[in-house]
């Protein structure tokens, strides 16, 4: 399968929006005219004010200034994440998912069922000797129970952040993997080299066009 890049946009929102409001269902329109077939949003459960959009990405300036409007601040943040093939991003077939908490985590079950996690290294970090820890991290999952999937990412307009997306069958599941050794372990090892970090629990609509 080809190599893709899945663009995460993150927004603040203002206060009442709505996943279906006209306004965002007409920016989802306007990437579908760009030649956008999948696409993947949803609010988070923890920070409802806060969106989550996975599109591929689009360089239009009508599209960019139609992104930078639906944000409360003008100031979406965006992230453009390489994946080796197109099925490593894409949702399995799952149950309901949503948890994370190691770094900044925007986890996934896959896409659909998602916690997005995700880790900022510091700029005196040399990254390449952490790679092993930082795949280790994600990879460590799979031994958990309640696990379901997912692939992650180091970010190619900025080198320093890293996005996974996780799968878990409940948020109970990924907090009982956090108490583990395992997990303490890994997360470590990484936390004298970051800056920052976080997760959101999300359920996340699919769009095909």
């Amino acid at each position: 399968m080809p190599p893709i890049v899945s663009e995460l946009i993150k927004f603040t929102l203002a206060h009442g929006f709505k996943l279906d409001s006209p306004v965002f269902a007409q920016l989802r329109n306007v990437a579908v005219a760009n030649g956008v077939k999948e696409q993947y949003y949803g609010t988070c459960t923890d920070t409802p004010n806060t969106l989550f959009w996975v599109i591929r990405p689009l360089e239009s300036p009508v599209f960019r200034n139609a992104v930078k409007a639906l944000d409360v601040e003008g100031k979406p943040e965006n992230y453009y994440l390489p994946f080796a093939h197109d099925s490593l991003p894409r949702p399995l077939s799952l149950p309901s998912v949503r948890a994370c908490e190691p770094s900044h985590c925007v986890a996934s079950s896959s896409l659909t069922d998602p916690l997005q996690c995700f880790l900022h290294i510091k700029s005196t970090a040399d990254q390449k000797s952490l790679a092993y820890s930082l795949n280790k991290t994600f990879t460590d999952c799979y031994y958990a129970e309640g696990f379901t999937g997912g692939h992650w990412s180091t970010a190619s307009n900025d080198d320093k952040m890293n996005y996974y997306y996780l799968g878990w069958e409940s948020r109970d599941f990924h907090r009982a993997f956090t108490k583990t050794d395992l997990f303490a372990l890994e997360l470590n090892n990484l936390m004298p080299h970051r800056d920052g970090g976080g997760a959101n629990f999300m359920k996340m609509t699919q769009q095909l066009n």
